[in-house]
């Protein structure tokens, strides 16, 4: 685990963990509050957006507004510093470090392979978990003053469908794997040169999604992402700051609602008061962890997924949650979490495809809005996967579009073909809001972009 003065750990904390870049006195859920309405698609404050051109490659890669520019890098198939290739299946990503007056920063990203025995890792040791995984994580490093990406190395192994994870306070990275599967389903923490293999047991076994801890508890939120038996989780620790010591591990239940199920509603602005039961055996080893907490009450969600801190609430998202195209599920329900009324809200519901497909990762920006990055589920209209705004009045706009079509091969593993389909995932923030980091899945590459964002809320 990195080392980090009281001081730095403060600042870091302040800042929501990396993730909202700058300092605000309000935060999203007190603005939220005062003017939760039925979302509508508006017009993006950034303006319209068209095809621009990749620093790197020189390909027209995404669709930005005017203003805004991008790098691409660490494709899947290019090569790490060690030499081993880059994996496929781009995911979740934070920033972790960021290395004083260099303007240098350290992310950690996640690769959301599956089962086999023939992983990019070459599966050695210390960083692997089982031989069976090919997922993992990746560190990068990227200079914002000389504004380049600059290096990227291995930093978990034999791990699977390592999917989103939760940036810590004290600057390290905690990926989920979103299986139960074999000796699999565990959480594990990476710091910004390598990764511990060692589960984190306590934490629950069970198909994770993401996480998000409250810097003033240091108690850890979990969503679950394992279709319509999916909890929202707490995670109690011994010792903050130390997730190895172990705790406990609680799942969100309605008050005064046995088996609460919030799997459709859509009634924007409605608040529930929560209370937590407990999970007897986080293993899973005789019984799911869902269905530990939902016998005693807890509520059921469907596909949570993102989740991010903010000033002084969390924000988790349901992917296919609402009603809209029932069933299988809706387009995309976004719920407020507030620790100190201990209440959940309901401040989105996708009311069309057009507005939101599937929103999967979420971040709180650094001006305050949320972006949400879509994962489309099942069939479409769309012509490509977007991110979207989600401003304080509940409006969604459309920042960014998927834009890859590759007429020729990449390199020997990235081959030709419309990728336009592709969920973008990862988005999150420098510590001074100046850039914006997110991955597209598949092909898999990462990118940096930047650009004039006072002109909105992102």
């Amino acid at each position: 685990m990195m080392e980090m003065s009281k001081t730095d750990r403060r600042t870091f904390m302040r800042r929501g963990a990396m993730g909202a870049g700058a300092l605000w006195a309000v935060s999203l859920g007190e603005f939220m509050g005062r003017s939760v309405v039925e979302a509508a698609a508006i017009a993006s404050p950034y303006g319209p957006i068209s095809p621009k051109l990749d620093e790197t490659t020189g390909l027209p890669l995404i669709q930005l507004p005017d203003g805004f520019r991008y790098m691409s890098y660490s494709w899947t198939g290019d090569r790490l510093q060690d030499g081993t290739p880059c994996p496929n299946l781009h995911d979740g990503m934070a920033v972790v470090d960021a290395l004083g007056a260099s303007g240098k920063l350290i992310l950690v990203r996640n690769h959301e392979g599956g089962f086999t025995d023939d992983g990019p890792y070459l599966k050695r040791k210390p960083l692997t978990y089982l031989n069976d995984g090919a997922g993992g994580t990746t560190n990068l490093r990227f200079d914002t003053e000389r504004e380049r990406w600059e290096s990227a190395w291995p930093t978990l192994a034999g791990t699977v469908r390592n999917c989103a994870g939760g940036v810590t306070p004290w600057g390290t990275w905690i990926t989920g794997e979103e299986t139960r599967d074999g000796n699999h389903g565990w959480q594990f923490e990476v710091g910004k040169e390598v990764g511990d293999p060692a589960p984190l047991t306590d934490m629950g076994r069970f198909s994770h999604e993401a996480c998000m801890i409250d810097p003033n508890t240091g108690y850890v939120y979990e969503t679950e992402d394992d279709g319509d038996a999916s909890g929202f989780y707490k995670f109690v620790p011994y010792a903050p700051e130390n997730l190895k010591e172990g705790g406990e591990l609680y799942m969100l239940k309605v008050v005064g609602v046995d088996k609460a199920d919030l799997r459709t509603v859509s009634a924007v602005g409605t608040t529930w008061n929560i209370e937590w039961v407990r999970i007897d055996d986080p293993t899973a080893a005789t019984q799911s962890t869902f269905a530990q907490g939902f016998a005693k009450g807890g509520a059921r969600f469907r596909r949570l997924e993102g989740a991010w801190w903010s000033v002084s609430t969390g924000y988790f998202l349901a992917t296919t949650g609402g009603t809209i195209a029932a069933p299988p599920g809706g387009e995309g329900q976004v719920f407020e979490f507030n620790p100190f009324n201990q209440t959940i809200k309901l401040i989105y519901n996708s009311p069309s495809a057009l507005d939101c497909e599937n929103p999967d990762n979420i971040v709180v920006t650094p001006r305050g809005g949320l972006l949400l990055c879509e994962d489309n589920s099942g069939n479409t209209t769309n012509d490509a996967e977007r991110m979207i705004g989600l401003t304080l009045t509940g409006n969604t706009f459309t920042f960014a579009k998927n834009n890859i079509v590759l007429g020729s091969a990449y390199n020997p593993v990235v081959g030709p073909g419309d990728y336009r389909q592709n969920e973008w995932a990862g988005a999150c923030y420098s510590p001074d809001g100046k850039w914006l980091f997110v991955n597209i899945q598949t092909p898999g590459v990462t990118f940096a972009i930047t650009g004039p964002w006072h002109l909105g809320p992102l």
